[in-house]
């Protein structure tokens, strides 16, 4: 008898319990979510993020990226940092930038206006410049790091170096400032890249077969081939389609920003993160080879930015996390972790 009204009051306390939650509406993703976002003002413009290392303190939600700046080559910017780590600390974030003596390039290979980075593997970052100027740049950089733990502060090293293309005129008026990555699924050791355009939102793609690229110790000149376009709706509010690009290959995914850019119009900045309504599978060779200039990829917003242009976006793992990091043409940027699905 006891045991039976022992069974009978947890009932009850089971059912108070959803109640009271169904009436704060609070909820244990509710919870997650609070935990995990943050947003936090640093002085750097972000121009791209990859993922970074977890924090040495083994705090649940402290974790670094490796961000790229878009400094020019040429005057006071031309010894400026390209490479930054950005440190999470709870509730705000610091960027350290990577001095140029600890990146391990000749001074004429130095990036100029270095827009978009995504992640290899744990040693491999490659990083894209926004495109050419007077027929000079329009490379990318397959970057090297220590992949140890802390090891980003070691420095980078060039491994290797891509052309876009023989001919620069080729992508005359382009500006790449998305660039996602992934492994592909032809098991060679080749990787799959995409490359967006900022105002036409156009897409191109090529493989790139990293180990043999460091081998061969010259540049290595892509064969982009176009891949469809992303545009965004009106409804959002922006005049760039395309100013980042990140690829889950969990969720089979593209996500990408649009973002407003006020230039000399009093307006804020402001930025709509997206991601692919349909699959789309960077991965996979048969995929990127049926897509076509004229193919629309649909998106859907999934986070809007009503006071920041953002730049930079990285996943964080597999909690739905994504960090982003915003370049408004000032000193004081946003950089923070939002959750999405």
């Amino acid at each position: 008898m006891r045991n039976h009204e022992y069974k009978k009051n947890l009932i009850l306390l089971a059912m108070m319990g959803a109640l009271v939650s169904g009436v704060t509406g609070c909820s244990d993703d509710d919870e997650d979510k609070q935990a995990l976002e943050f947003s936090s003002e640093v002085e750097m413009p972000i121009s791209g993020l990859a993922a970074g290392d977890a924090a040495e303190n083994g705090e649940q939600y402290d974790y670094s990226t490796l961000a790229v700046f878009d400094w020019k080559v040429r005057d006071e910017d031309a010894f400026k940092p390209r490479f930054g780590v950005v440190e999470r600390h709870g509730d705000s974030a610091t960027v350290v930038p990577l001095d140029q003596s600890i990146v391990n390039w000749p001074d004429e290979d130095r990036g100029n206006d270095i827009e978009a980075i995504c992640q290899i593997d744990d040693t491999y970052y490659l990083a894209a410049e926004s495109s050419y100027f007077k027929d000079k740049y329009g490379r990318l950089f397959l970057i090297e790091r220590d992949p140890t733990q802390g090891g980003l502060y070691a420095g980078l090293s060039l491994a290797a170096t891509y052309k876009l293309t023989k001919d620069p005129a080729t992508y005359d008026g382009k500006s790449f400032e998305g660039l996602a990555c992934a492994p592909s699924d032809s098991d060679d050791g080749s990787y799959n890249i995409l490359l967006g355009d900022r105002e036409s939102g156009d897409l191109y793609w090529d493989k790139i077969h990293p180990m043999n690229d460091i081998q061969s110790g010259t540049t290595q000149v892509l064969d982009l081939q176009p891949a469809g376009r992303i545009q965004a709706s009106v409804d959002w509010g922006t005049n760039r389609n395309i100013s980042e690009l990140y690829y889950s290959t969990a969720g089979h995914s593209l996500y990408g920003v649009a973002s407003f850019d006020p230039d000399d119009s009093p307006d804020s900045p402001r930025a709509t993160m997206y991601k692919s309504i349909d699959t789309f599978s960077l991965e996979n060779d048969a995929f990127m080879q049926a897509l076509t200039g004229s193919v629309n990829i649909d998106v859907e917003a999934v986070h809007a930015f009503p006071n920041h242009k953002i730049e930079g976006i990285t996943a964080y793992g597999a909690t739905g996390g994504m960090f982003y990091g915003s370049d408004d043409d000032t000193d004081a940027n946003e950089y923070g972790l939002v959750k999405v699905q």
